[in-house]
């Protein structure tokens, strides 16, 4: 049996980047970036006008002209126009190119224009510049404007448009198989007996999966028969670039997944985890592809914690993504005797900017209900017995 810290270290170090793929850069929402952006021109490539108004010569100004001669009209997306005479304007607008020989713009509440003339009736004060955004002031031509391992949002998109990536490079989404094993399990909409219960555990993963971004994902059943396991299963691998399993990892006379995996061609790298929930707690990898197999007991707790711990931190690793971790500190004293590191479902309080884990422990690895209301848990070190209250943890969100 190995630690926690064991088993998330050979985990992470089996997280081979996924493999990246073109993408049109309007379809790239919520995808990861595996290219960075840089900027193709300065931006902005132009002095670009940022008021409605007249531009004009400043050295005009400052001689004491306040009436300008409208020589004509510098449109937004219209080629640059120049300033002939020092005493005469461009009535301009809004994004347009600044006319060469001007060199700030004066804002068309502060002027009245009769006959063709533009006349300043109110004060203000001018300097060289005024009221445009000079070329290059963001960036320079060849700057780094968003780094690979971004998951994109809106804004993202806006700036890719901006250099004229039509196409983007983005991290593919790998095609997830979530496989439920066990005779008791029935589907949510069938006839259910005493002794059976409902699926749920491949719904919960699923969900936590789509949240993240990662929704290439498929749900199967599979029935405790060692050959159908192993027919199907097969089948599974070959199609899935990651398997996620819940149930028969255990020591049962019907616990056959590990002993199915192996005779598939996984390379079992450990069986038990010093931890609870979830102490046969199985992950492998498929030769020779390489692809990841997490075997997960069955029961619900179990499965939303070790997905949480152990398949999310190497999606995000594979997807270049840094996987943020907070701390919080325990509200009240809490007793764990077990040497196991202990997964505690908690409530955060947020006491004047302090957040406090108030501990929300279940009934059981069973006991699926008892997380609502929770908002995650935090790692209790399996040498200690006695948390006192003040004390810093890792906490982990669901």
């Amino acid at each position: 049996m190995i630690t926690v810290e064991e088993a998330s270290s050979i985990i992470l170090n089996h997280a081979e980047g996924f493999s990246r793929e073109l993408c049109k850069f309007n379809e790239s929402y919520g995808k990861i970036l595996a290219e960075d952006i840089i900027a193709d021109r300065d931006l902005p490539p132009f002095h670009r006008v940022a008021m409605d108004g007249i531009a004009i010569c400043l050295s005009s100004w400052l001689s004491g002209q306040k009436s300008f001669a409208i020589c004509g009209v510098q449109s937004a997306g219209a080629p640059c126009v120049s300033l002939e005479k020092e005493d005469e304007c461009w009535e301009i607008m809004t994004g347009a190119v600044l006319p060469v020989g001007c060199d700030c713009v004066i804002p068309v509440e502060y002027i009245k224009v009769e006959d063709g003339v533009a006349h300043v009736v109110k004060e203000i004060a001018l300097e060289p510049m005024t009221n445009i955004h000079q070329k290059a002031s963001d960036y320079k031509k060849g700057t780094k404007l968003i780094d690979q391992g971004q998951k994109i949002d809106a804004h993202h998109i806006s700036v890719i448009a901006s250099v004229g990536k039509a196409n983007v490079l983005v991290y593919k989404i790998p095609k997830i198989a979530i496989i439920a094993t066990g005779d008791e399990l029935v589907a949510v909409d069938s006839p259910i007996t005493d002794y059976q219960i409902r699926i749920s555990n491949t719904y919960a993963v699923e969900c936590g999966l789509h949240k993240h971004g990662f929704t290439d994902t498929e749900i199967f059943h599979l029935k405790d028969n060692k050959s159908e396991l192993q027919k199907k299963l097969q089948l599974v691998i070959n199609e899935a670039d990651i398997v996620i399993l819940s149930g028969g990892v255990s020591k049962g006379k019907y616990d056959y997944v590990p002993e199915v995996l192996t005779s598939l061609g996984v390379e079992l790298l450990f069986r038990r985890v010093q931890q609870r929930p979830g102490k046969p707690f199985t992950f492998g990898v498929h030769c020779p592809s390489n692809k990841p197999v997490f075997a997960i007991p069955g029961n619900p707790v179990t499965a939303t914690t070790c997905f949480r711990h152990y398949v999310l931190p190497y999606l995000y690793k594979a997807s270049a993504l840094t996987l943020s971790s907070s701390f919080v500190t325990l509200k009240n004293n809490f007793n764990f005797r077990k040497s196991l590191t202990y997964f505690l479902p908690v409530k955060i309080e947020n006491d004047k900017g302090v957040l406090l884990a108030v501990p929300s422990p279940t009934a059981g690895s069973g006991d699926y209900a008892s997380l609502i209301g929770t908002d995650g848990y935090v790692e209790l070190d399996s040498a200690v017995d006695h948390f006192e209250q003040g004390v810093t943890l890792s906490f982990y969100p669901w």
